[in-house]
């Protein structure tokens, strides 16, 4: 099996290596110009042999194992010692060995980034002092300007490593972040949508997210918004957004310091490393509304499904936020496609599922309906006409069947696919009525509903949901409360729906009125209504008393 090294075994690699090259270069020019050596010669020769040979044998050791042997650390500090050897057996601070130094300092960035950089240096620094205060045997043997220039030279060494290895360290994080980017397909587009925002808007540091997309097949632009205070999103016409940038932004990631303003200078990136900058960012002022802030980033995305742009605002700007911020639109991108297709998936599945109950609906339930209504229909012409009253009540059971069967058939017609040309659904009334009538027949006891004209506005949706609510209630009041009759009221106050049921029976199994959050924590009331009346974002309140009960909804008209 194939062992491939870690970054850290190949430094590691990397380092030993050059530690041969740098002993052997060493001994090599010595051996050619021993020069203000040559009273040092055979010391400085016979320890750069022994270095060369120790470095010779690690890098042996070091690349033919598949780990590091040891700790680094030793490996560094044993280099630190015999460099400040070659300092002290050599002229001090004009010593040629002070290249080992610097070989250190490269040594400590490798292995620990800038954090190594800067303890090595500070090592250093202090052994080519010291070297430089207790080593000259005369004034002949100290060179002012080369110590002064070395001094500078380690100083400036030091700084570049680590500004590196913090560059690095940015990256290396940034990158960490984007590989583990939110799986979002799974949520809903508003619950989605403010992860990747949030998310995004920590990897660049931004005060404040705005994304801005369209959907390849729908003709509607969708506005997201996320800052620490909240989060918003929001559909638009099109048109009411357009044009969103100056043609010279449109297609491409633009970067403003400053707050935007028609005097505002950007830095665009037109294509590959291809930045020109432009003044002015006359933006739409909708969006100019949201984004505000300091410090400006933003970038355009493109899917097979979706296309849009992004913005982040309130950020520290640097000439890398250009490409960190065309690689989180890109991800944005891929998200918000990924939801859509998740999307689509499951509104085929929904209506797959739809269709199969329909055609189980149609050839099970309202076929024996059917089979049903023959028998009581039978029944009804068997019996004597002296028997007037049991006729008439199988009578009207047929006819009460005979109205759930219709009702089943619209149910089932509501779950197939719509023809362009499909009637108009019911209104709120007139599904009120045939459920009182149905309601009478079935339970032979006097029903009222009364809608008021502001209730008739009512959407669609609510008046699809009213019948199954009101119908519920009403069955549950004739069940366990025995009343002797039932009245509905129908109401809408402002953008509210008020629906009122009322009976005289028994009530239910407690005494006074509970509201919404109180029948949540005893659970005492019908759990199927309850839980209907809360998927629908309403709410639920329950009078009791000897006399009778009160049931009232609450729903967004």
């Amino acid at each position: 099996m194939t062992v491939y090294p870690s970054p850290r075994f190949q430094a590691e690699r990397t380092i030993a290596a050059a530690r041969v090259l740098l002993a052997a270069a060493s001994l090599f020019a010595l051996w050619m110009d021993p020069g203000e050596l040559s009273q040092y010669s055979i010391s400085t020769i016979g320890m750069n042999w022994a270095y060369l040979l120790y470095a010779a044998g690690l890098a042996v050791i070091i690349w033919r194992r598949s780990g590091v042997p040891g700790s680094p650390l030793a490996a560094h500090i044993t280099d630190l010692l015999i460099f400040s050897g070659f300092q002290y057996l050599t002229p001090g601070s004009s010593s040629p060995f002070f290249t080992f130094f610097l070989f250190s300092m490269f040594c400590g960035a490798l292995r620990w980034g800038w954090r190594g950089t800067l303890i090595t240096a500070a090592f250093v620094m202090v052994a080519y002092l010291s070297a430089a205060v207790v080593r000259p045997a005369g004034p002949a043997e100290f060179d002012l300007n080369r110590f002064v220039t070395r001094i500078v030279y380690l100083v400036v060494s030091a700084g570049f490593l680590a500004y590196l290895g913090l560059y690095e360290e940015r990256l290396r994080g940034e990158l960490e972040r984007l590989a583990h980017w939110p799986v979002v397909a799974a949520s809903g587009t508003a619950q989605g949508t403010r992860q990747i925002l949030e998310y995004a808007a920590r990897i660049l540091n931004a005060g404040r997210a705005v994304v801005i997309w369209e959907a390849a097949e729908e003709p509607i632009s969708t506005l997201a918004v996320w800052s620490p205070d909240g989060f918003t999103i929001s559909t638009h016409a099109p048109g009411d957004l357009t044009p969103l940038l100056p043609p010279v932004l449109e297609r491409g990631t633009f970067l403003c310091a400053t707050s935007l303003s028609e005097t505002s200078t950007v830095l665009v990136n037109d294509g590959p490393g291809h930045l020109t900058t432009h003044t002015g960012i006359a933006i739409h002022p909708r969006l100019s509304a949201v984004v505000g802030g300091t410090g400006l980033a933003s970038a355009p995305f493109s899917t097979a499904r979706v296309s849009g742009r992004v913005f982040f605002a309130d950020l520290d700007t640097h000439p890398e936020a250009i490409p960190l911020t065309e690689l989180v639109a890109r991800e944005i991108g891929g998200s918000l496609d990924q939801m859509a297709v998740t999307h689509q998936l499951q509104e085929l599945a929904v209506r797959e599922a739809r269709l199969r109950l329909a055609q189980d609906l149609h050839d099970g339930v309202l076929q024996s309906l059917t089979g049903i209504r023959l028998e009581l229909h039978s029944l009804a012409a068997s019996v004597p006409i002296a028997d007037a009253p049991l006729r008439d009540r199988l009578v009207a059971l047929e006819r009460a069947l005979s109205i759930e069967q219709r009702d089943l058939r619209q149910f089932i017609d509501s779950l197939r696919p719509r023809a362009i040309d499909a009637e108009a659904p019911a209104s709120l009334v007139d599904r009120l009525e045939a459920l009182r009538e149905r309601i009478s027949l079935e339970w032979n006891t006097p029903v009222t509903i009364r809608v008021s004209a502001a209730a008739r506005a009512a959407s669609t949706s609510t008046a699809s949901a009213v019948p199954l609510m009101v119908h519920e209630a009403v069955v549950n009041a004739l069940k366990h409360a025995s009343p002797s009759s039932v009245a509905v009221t129908v109401d809408a106050v402002g953008s509210q729906l008020h629906i009122v049921v009322s009976d005289d029976g028994r009530g239910f199994g407690f005494r006074g009125r509970y509201e919404h959050a109180a029948l949540s924590a005893s659970r005492t009331a019908p759990r199927s209504l309850f839980e209907r009346v809360e998927a629908l974002g309403g709410e639920l309140a329950i009078e009791s008393r000897d006399s009778g009960s009160r049931v009232e909804i609450s729903l967004t008209a």
